[in-house]
Parts: C-alpha cells; structure tokens; sequence
C-alpha cells in the first residue's frame, strides 16, 4: 500500500493557499481576462484538493486513477469505492494530556463548498478558460464574475478547518486535521497540520464517526 506523506499533502495545503489568495486579487476585476484568470485559478485548486483525496486514499486506487488529473474523474472514482475521502470541514478539541483523544466537531456543509458543487465548478471552469465557440451560444462572462467570487468563499469554508481519515493498514485509521490562515499581513499563522492517532480500526467505525459529523 503507498505509504502517506503528511509532508507532501502540507506542500498541496501551501499551494491552495497560495492560488486563492491569488485569485481573489484577480476577482475584483470585470475584464474578461481576469474572469478567466479566476476561473483558471479555481479549476487548478480543485483539482488539488482532488489530490489531496488521492494522497490519503491511494490504496483504493489503481494505478491509472492514482496518476489522474481531471478532477471530476478522481471525484467519481473516489466515490465507487469509499465513503470518506473528502475534507470535512471541522473544529478540533486538541487533547490536554497524552492519553486523551481529540474531539471533532462538525462545522457542517452550509457555506462550504459540496461534492457536487465541487463538479459543477470544475465543469463551469473549464468551459471559460476556452475561447468562446462561434456556433455555441454566448457564455454569461458576468455572471461568471459572481460565481467566481461565491466559489472562492465555499472553497476557503471548505478547507479552512478540515479533517479527513486516513487509513495506515488494514486496522489502523489516523486523522488528520488541519487548519489554514487565509489572512495576508506579518501576523498570518503558518498553516497547522497534525495527524492523530485514533482508536479506529476499520473503516465502518470512520464512515459513523463522519456520517454523525
């Protein structure tokens, strides 16, 4: 089974980072280019959390899925076989004393962007970082301007404050969370990435613990 790296999905957390902030500068511009921009932006940092969903669930794949990058697709094959794998965007109670366990809160979907809007988006943005056909009907480019700026708040909602299991052997599951400041001045925290040790041991027990979250 590939082995996970914590170190590698840090890298990936970085570069999420990094693109929204990005293209929220972009975003405040109504020139076609800079829409585009935007929505190029986005259609990268979704298919980097699909990778992230890669990196902790690699073992479910083959190697052809492991090695893809059209977003959706890893979404699709992701969901034919597991239930969780995608960021579930939560508070963590960090434990006192070493025997304790953290507690997860749930922060719930409401505001945060969604498997299946997750879909949407990528196809939206795909379609504007192609110039407009001559034969097909005109894309709304200012309503994309809107949409742009709705997508970037789910996403930061999304990962912000995020869990996900990861599964280390056949009855061993760890969390992972982690938390991201999306501020941009001298006083940013770097971003927090902890992995715990859970008493977990197969992957039902994970699907009720997120299920309930």
């Amino acid at each position: 089974m590939p082995e996970f790296s914590k170190e590698k999905y840090a890298t990936i957390i970085s570069e999420i980072r990094d693109r929204i902030l990005s293209a929220e500068i972009f975003s405040n511009e109504k020139n076609r280019v800079f829409i585009e921009s935007t929505s190029l932006q986005i259609r990268k940092i979704l298919e980097l959390i699909a990778y992230l969903s890669v990196l902790v669930n690699s073992e479910k794949l083959n190697h052809k899925q492991r090695n893809e990058y059209h977003a959706s697709k890893i979404i699709d094959s992701l969901i034919e076989r597991t239930t969780i794998f995608y960021p579930l965007p939560s508070h963590m109670i960090h434990p006192s004393k070493e025997n304790e366990q953290p507690v997860l809160i749930p922060l719930g979907f409401n505001g945060a962007l969604t498997q299946e809007q997750f879909r949407d988006t990528y196809q939206l943005c795909g379609k504007v970082v192609h110039a407009q056909h001559p034969l097909k009907p005109d894309l709304d480019i200012q309503g994309v301007f809107q949409k742009n700026k709705e997508i970037l708040d789910k996403i930061k909602s999304l990962i912000r404050s995020h869990t996900i299991g990861i599964r280390k052997s056949e009855d061993k599951y760890t969390f992972l969370h982690v938390e991201i400041d999306f501020s941009n001045h001298e006083t940013t925290k770097p971003s927090f990435i902890r992995e715990y040790n859970a008493q977990i041991y197969s992957e039902k027990q994970l699907i009720e613990i997120f299920n309930a979250a």
